[in-house]
């Protein structure tokens, strides 16, 4: 009996830390609704600024793969380059580099961005899901 009770209790406990979790975490900021980003796109100071921002992490985890953009929140050529050369070093194999912020490449930043900066990047940038 005292068993079969510490297994129910320890199901609700997962139960209510799965809820939790998904409630805390989960994709409902990410924002299937946002502007691309990139030349030519109505592009908004945070949303280029999470792109510099996620390029620099990616290419600082990697040992510096990549000079470091300034994070200013414009796009200009430094990041039109960065956006590129991050489109081929992980996703050209899906599709060709054309330098603009969608929802594969968004989704690609978030998930080798820097995560401190998810809950912001997230509703900034074009998503997936």
């Amino acid at each position: 009996m005292a068993i079969h009770a510490l297994v129910k209790r320890a199901a609700v406990v997962a139960a209510s830390a799965a809820v939790a979790l998904i409630t805390v975490s989960g994709t409902a900021s990410a924002n299937t609704n946002a502007g691309y980003v990139g030349p030519g796109q109505a592009n908004n100071w945070t949303a280029v600024q999470c792109v510099q921002h996620d390029i620099n992490h990616f290419s600082q985890a990697g040992g510096g793969w990549y000079p470091t953009l300034k994070e200013d929140g414009y796009w200009g050529s430094n990041t039109d380059n960065a956006i590129h050369w991050f489109q081929n070093k992980l996703i050209s194999y899906t599709k060709s580099s054309d330098g603009i912020v969608g929802p594969l490449t968004g989704d690609m930043l978030l998930a080798y961005g820097d995560e401190g900066w998810d809950g912001k990047c997230r509703a900034a940038l074009p998503t997936s899901s």
